[in-house]
Protein backbone atom coordinates (compact mmCIF):
# COMPACT_ATOMS: atom_id res chain seq x y z
CA UNK A 1 0.00 0.00 0.00
CA UNK A 2 2.69 2.60 0.90
CA UNK A 3 4.25 2.01 -2.66
CA UNK A 4 1.22 2.26 -3.75
CA UNK A 5 0.84 6.21 -2.64
CA UNK A 6 4.22 6.78 -4.33
CA UNK A 7 2.99 5.63 -7.73
CA UNK A 8 0.27 7.93 -7.13
CA UNK A 9 2.75 10.30 -6.66
CA UNK A 10 3.56 10.63 -10.78
CA UNK A 11 -0.25 10.95 -11.06
CA UNK A 12 -0.48 13.95 -8.94
CA UNK A 13 2.87 15.84 -9.79
CA UNK A 14 2.15 16.75 -13.13
CA UNK A 15 -1.08 17.92 -11.87
CA UNK A 16 -0.05 20.60 -9.41
CA UNK A 17 2.43 22.02 -11.99
CA UNK A 18 -0.23 22.73 -14.22
CA UNK A 19 -2.34 24.21 -11.06
CA UNK A 20 0.62 26.60 -10.36
CA UNK A 21 1.33 28.10 -13.39
CA UNK A 22 -2.18 28.69 -14.19
CA UNK A 23 -2.48 30.11 -10.60
CA UNK A 24 0.65 32.44 -11.39
CA UNK A 25 -0.50 33.70 -14.75
CA UNK A 26 -4.13 34.34 -13.47
CA UNK A 27 -2.58 36.17 -10.48
CA UNK A 28 -0.49 38.31 -12.37
CA UNK A 29 -1.75 40.55 -14.50
CA UNK A 30 -0.24 41.09 -17.96
CA UNK A 31 1.95 37.93 -17.76
CA UNK A 32 1.73 36.23 -21.15
CA UNK A 33 1.88 32.11 -21.05
CA UNK A 34 3.02 32.99 -24.87
CA UNK A 35 5.96 35.22 -24.19
CA UNK A 36 6.99 34.62 -20.88
CA UNK A 37 9.10 31.84 -19.05
CA UNK A 38 7.48 30.06 -16.42
CA UNK A 39 10.50 30.38 -14.24
CA UNK A 40 9.48 34.25 -14.51
CA UNK A 41 6.68 33.48 -11.90
CA UNK A 42 8.81 32.98 -9.49
CA UNK A 43 12.15 34.85 -10.34
CA UNK A 44 13.69 36.88 -8.10
CA UNK A 45 11.49 39.61 -6.61
CA UNK A 46 8.46 38.18 -8.71
CA UNK A 47 4.98 39.00 -7.07
CA UNK A 48 2.98 35.85 -5.19
CA UNK A 49 6.74 34.63 -4.81
CA UNK A 50 5.93 33.14 -1.67
CA UNK A 51 2.68 31.32 -2.64
CA UNK A 52 3.77 29.83 -5.61
CA UNK A 53 7.35 28.63 -4.43
CA UNK A 54 5.74 25.91 -2.02
CA UNK A 55 3.45 24.52 -5.34
CA UNK A 56 6.30 24.48 -7.28
CA UNK A 57 8.57 22.45 -4.48
CA UNK A 58 5.16 20.11 -3.87
CA UNK A 59 5.88 19.28 -7.82
CA UNK A 60 9.43 17.79 -7.42
CA UNK A 61 8.69 16.69 -4.32
CA UNK A 62 6.04 14.20 -5.77
CA UNK A 63 8.23 13.55 -8.38
CA UNK A 64 11.20 12.44 -6.41
CA UNK A 65 8.49 10.48 -4.44
CA UNK A 66 7.31 8.74 -7.69
CA UNK A 67 10.71 7.95 -8.33
CA UNK A 68 11.32 6.46 -5.20
CA UNK A 69 8.17 4.13 -5.69
CA UNK A 70 8.95 3.40 -9.61
CA UNK A 71 12.67 1.99 -7.88
CA UNK A 72 11.11 -0.14 -5.36
CA UNK A 73 8.87 -1.98 -8.33
CA UNK A 74 12.10 -2.29 -10.54
CA UNK A 75 14.16 -3.55 -7.94
CA UNK A 76 11.35 -6.12 -6.43
CA UNK A 77 10.82 -7.62 -9.76
CA UNK A 78 11.57 -11.31 -10.34
CA UNK A 79 12.66 -10.36 -14.34
CA UNK A 80 15.80 -9.83 -13.82
CA UNK A 81 16.11 -9.09 -18.00
CA UNK A 82 17.56 -5.35 -18.22
CA UNK A 83 16.50 -4.47 -14.74
CA UNK A 84 19.93 -2.52 -14.36
CA UNK A 85 18.77 -0.03 -16.88
CA UNK A 86 15.48 0.52 -15.58
CA UNK A 87 17.06 1.37 -11.92
CA UNK A 88 18.58 3.77 -13.38
CA UNK A 89 15.37 5.32 -15.10
CA UNK A 90 14.85 5.48 -11.56
CA UNK A 91 16.84 7.14 -10.41
CA UNK A 92 17.62 9.82 -13.31
CA UNK A 93 13.67 10.99 -12.07
CA UNK A 94 14.65 10.84 -8.77
CA UNK A 95 18.09 13.26 -10.13
CA UNK A 96 15.52 15.18 -11.69
CA UNK A 97 12.97 16.01 -9.08
CA UNK A 98 16.01 16.86 -6.57
CA UNK A 99 17.55 19.73 -9.48
CA UNK A 100 13.84 21.06 -9.96
CA UNK A 101 13.58 21.49 -6.37
CA UNK A 102 16.49 23.28 -5.44
CA UNK A 103 16.47 25.30 -8.55
CA UNK A 104 13.18 26.53 -6.28
CA UNK A 105 15.94 28.17 -3.67
CA UNK A 106 18.03 29.44 -6.78
CA UNK A 107 15.70 32.00 -8.30
CA UNK A 108 16.05 32.83 -11.83
CA UNK A 109 17.42 36.54 -12.43
CA UNK A 110 14.96 38.66 -13.65
CA UNK A 111 15.00 39.52 -17.35
CA UNK A 112 17.62 42.00 -18.98
CA UNK A 113 18.88 42.19 -14.78
CA UNK A 114 22.47 42.01 -14.10
CA UNK A 115 23.40 38.17 -13.83
CA UNK A 116 23.65 36.85 -10.20
CA UNK A 117 25.61 33.89 -8.41
CA UNK A 118 21.81 32.79 -7.58
CA UNK A 119 20.57 33.23 -11.08
CA UNK A 120 23.91 31.18 -12.53
CA UNK A 121 22.85 28.40 -10.34
CA UNK A 122 19.22 28.20 -11.77
CA UNK A 123 20.76 28.17 -15.45
CA UNK A 124 22.99 25.31 -14.13
CA UNK A 125 20.04 23.47 -11.85
CA UNK A 126 17.53 24.44 -15.38
CA UNK A 127 19.84 22.44 -17.53
CA UNK A 128 20.82 18.90 -15.32
CA UNK A 129 16.95 19.13 -14.88
CA UNK A 130 16.90 19.13 -18.95
CA UNK A 131 19.54 16.49 -19.29
CA UNK A 132 17.56 14.01 -16.34
CA UNK A 133 14.39 14.35 -17.96
CA UNK A 134 15.51 13.23 -21.42
CA UNK A 135 17.59 10.83 -19.45
CA UNK A 136 15.40 9.06 -17.45
CA UNK A 137 12.46 9.11 -20.52
CA UNK A 138 15.27 7.39 -22.40
CA UNK A 139 15.75 4.19 -20.00
CA UNK A 140 12.57 4.07 -18.39
CA UNK A 141 11.40 3.65 -22.60
CA UNK A 142 14.49 0.48 -23.05
CA UNK A 143 12.83 -0.89 -19.92
CA UNK A 144 8.98 -0.91 -21.39
CA UNK A 145 10.33 -2.70 -24.11
CA UNK A 146 11.63 -5.47 -22.53
CA UNK A 147 8.28 -6.29 -20.71
CA UNK A 148 5.64 -7.52 -23.62
CA UNK A 149 2.93 -6.31 -21.74
CA UNK A 150 3.99 -2.73 -21.89
CA UNK A 151 6.15 -2.44 -25.67
CA UNK A 152 4.10 0.25 -26.31
CA UNK A 153 4.96 2.55 -23.76
CA UNK A 154 8.63 2.02 -24.47
CA UNK A 155 7.86 3.66 -28.49
CA UNK A 156 5.89 6.17 -26.40
CA UNK A 157 8.50 6.99 -24.14
CA UNK A 158 10.83 7.89 -27.23
CA UNK A 159 8.14 9.74 -29.08
CA UNK A 160 7.37 11.65 -26.22
CA UNK A 161 11.48 11.98 -25.24
CA UNK A 162 12.16 13.43 -29.15
CA UNK A 163 9.53 16.09 -28.54
CA UNK A 164 11.16 17.14 -25.21
CA UNK A 165 14.61 17.77 -27.26
CA UNK A 166 13.27 19.23 -29.49
CA UNK A 167 11.75 21.50 -28.32
CA UNK A 168 13.93 21.79 -24.93
CA UNK A 169 17.04 22.81 -27.66
CA UNK A 170 14.40 25.47 -29.23
CA UNK A 171 13.92 26.68 -25.46
CA UNK A 172 17.35 27.09 -24.59
CA UNK A 173 18.05 29.22 -27.74
CA UNK A 174 15.62 31.35 -27.49
CA UNK A 175 17.46 32.19 -24.15
CA UNK A 176 19.95 33.90 -26.49
CA UNK A 177 17.16 34.98 -29.20
CA UNK A 178 14.29 36.04 -27.41
CA UNK A 179 11.15 36.11 -29.40
CA UNK A 180 7.29 36.63 -28.71
CA UNK A 181 7.31 32.73 -28.23
CA UNK A 182 9.34 32.29 -25.64
CA UNK A 183 6.75 30.81 -23.22
CA UNK A 184 5.11 28.59 -25.81
CA UNK A 185 8.38 27.07 -26.86
CA UNK A 186 9.35 26.31 -23.41
CA UNK A 187 5.55 24.94 -22.12
CA UNK A 188 5.80 22.81 -24.93
CA UNK A 189 8.70 21.30 -23.90
CA UNK A 190 7.18 21.06 -19.80
CA UNK A 191 4.07 19.49 -21.55
CA UNK A 192 6.25 16.73 -23.61
CA UNK A 193 7.07 15.81 -19.77
CA UNK A 194 4.25 16.37 -17.59
CA UNK A 195 1.86 14.14 -20.07
CA UNK A 196 4.67 11.34 -20.28
CA UNK A 197 4.56 11.21 -16.46
CA UNK A 198 0.90 11.19 -15.84
CA UNK A 199 0.51 8.59 -18.26
CA UNK A 200 3.30 6.28 -16.69
CA UNK A 201 2.26 7.16 -13.17
CA UNK A 202 -1.27 6.09 -13.86
CA UNK A 203 -0.26 2.59 -15.92
CA UNK A 204 2.18 2.06 -12.83
CA UNK A 205 -0.48 3.01 -10.20
CA UNK A 206 -2.97 0.52 -11.92
CA UNK A 207 -0.63 -2.28 -11.42
CA UNK A 208 -1.27 -3.89 -14.89
CA UNK A 209 2.56 -4.11 -15.55
CA UNK A 210 3.01 -7.79 -15.53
Amino acid sequence: MRNKTLLFSGILAPLVYVAAVILGGVLRPGYSHIAQYVSELIETGAPNKALLNPLFALYNILTIAFGIGLFRYVRDMYEKRRKAIGLLGTLVLIAEGIFGLLSVFFPQDPIDSQATSTGTIHIVLAALSSLTTISTMLFLGLWFRTIPALRGYGLYSSVSMTIVAMFGGLAAWTITHPNPLNGLIERITIFGFLQWLFVIGLRMYEGELM
